[in-house]
């Protein structure tokens, strides 16, 4: 339904046509007035055949506080930080915009940065909302069940309570598009629980030996110790190998209850922001494929995603015991990058190993080389 200004204009407007209408074109009017204002068909006669009210005569336009020019300096930071939810980017726009202003990329007065700096969340989320793009595009899971070591392996299910960085949730993605048959390429996710830092790495098939490489190669390039490893009960993941490589580096390894994806609700979340929005659901079955899979992953894809990609996490949850109904209070959205360096375990080497990598980055120019890599990945699929 329209805003009353918007009503206002538009009846306005219609009262002077309807007066010299004959009346086939009076009841067309009418009809559309009523469908477009969701007004009674008698109450809409009366706006258009007496005069306006007297308190609608008085009535000013309320001037725009956000002209356009914030508005298309808003939108350029939303861009470059990847269309993220308004919840998300509001918090995150201080930030992205004094590295914008650093990189060079952007120049902005002062009088639109102070305006930038003081929109609310729901501007923000209707500057947004007309231009933001969602995709409903589903798969079926490929996950096969391994049957090996499941005694061994502890159970994990229930919130998680461990706050410290290292304990991590993990998937594999599949890129097989519409077809589960033959051999195709894999995304492995890992995700973790206290600062929400990421890393993907490709894998061919869903092989015990590439799984176990990929996992070490991840392993080295957090920036905090691996503790702890939760997966599904993927054959990828219950077998030998694994279980030794955990065993031999300290990682506590548990896995999740089948059929409860709920279990590693943090990595499935990631599996759709990480991986699915960035190369889509088409099938991946080409050797050089994998290549450049891992060159995005290990590069460009890992810097952008935790250290220019706010998140937010729950704070807590309230049930009201008289309707059921659940409502959920989240922390300030913040990036991966952010939450490792507020964290007082996090050491002050890392702190300043992160702080040395962010000062070099670019966000438009991430985002470029992240463009011109997922072409050259559409290009092997003719």
């Amino acid at each position: 339904m329209m805003c009353k200004m918007s009503k206002r204009e538009y009846l306005i407007q219609l009262k002077k046509k309807y007066y010299h209408c004959g009346k086939k074109q009076k009841t067309q009017l009418l009809n559309d007035f009523c469908e477009f204002t969701g007004y009674a068909r008698k109450y809409a006669l009366r706006l258009l055949n007496n005069p306006l009210p007297k308190k609608w005569r008085r009535y000013r336009q309320r001037k725009k506080k956000y002209n356009q020019d914030v508005v298309d300096a808003l939108l350029l930071l939303w861009r470059a930080s990847n269309e993220i939810c308004g919840e998300r980017f509001h918090p995150f726009i201080p930030t992205i915009l004094d590295k914008m202003v650093d990189c060079g990329e952007i120049t902005i007065p002062d009088g639109i940065k102070e305006k930038l700096l003081e929109i609310s969340l729901g501007t923000v989320k209707r500057v947004i909302k007309g231009v933001k793009r969602r995709s409903t595009i589903k798969i079926s899971g490929t996950t096969k069940p391994g049957s090996l070591l499941k005694r061994e392996i502890a159970v994990r299910y229930g919130r998680w309570k461990e706050e410290n960085p290292g304990w991590c949730e993990t998937d594999t993605v599949a890129h097989c598009g519409s077809d589960v048959s033959g051999e195709y390429i894999f995304s492995l996710n890992v995700t973790d629980i206290a600062t929400g830092w990421c890393e993907q790495a490709a894998i061919w098939g869903k092989g015990e030996k590439a799984t176990r490489e990929q996992m070490d190669e991840i392993r080295q390039r957090l920036p905090f110790k691996l503790l702890g490893l939760d997966s599904d009960n993927g054959s990828e993941f219950i077998n030998w190998q694994m279980q030794r490589c955990c065993k031999k580096n300290n990682i506590t390894f548990t896995r999740s209850r089948p059929y409860h994806s709920n279990d590693s609700a943090h990595v499935e979340q990631k599996n759709w922001t990480a991986i699915r929005q960035l190369v889509g659901y088409e099938r991946f079955d080409k050797k050089e494929q994998l290549d450049l899979f891992n060159d995005l992953y290990r590069k460009e894809w890992r810097l952008y995603l935790n250290f220019f990609q706010p998140s937010m996490k729950l704070k807590e949850r309230v049930k009201n015991m008289q309707t059921g109904k659940s409502k959920k209070k989240y922390h300030k959205a913040e990036t991966p990058y952010q939450r490792v360096m507020e964290h007082p375990k996090t050491s002050q080497k890392n702190k300043d190993m992160l702080l040395s990598i962010y000062k070099q980055l670019n966000p438009i120019k991430l985002q470029a080389q992240i463009k011109y890599k997922i072409e050259l990945l559409q290009r092997t699929l003719k």
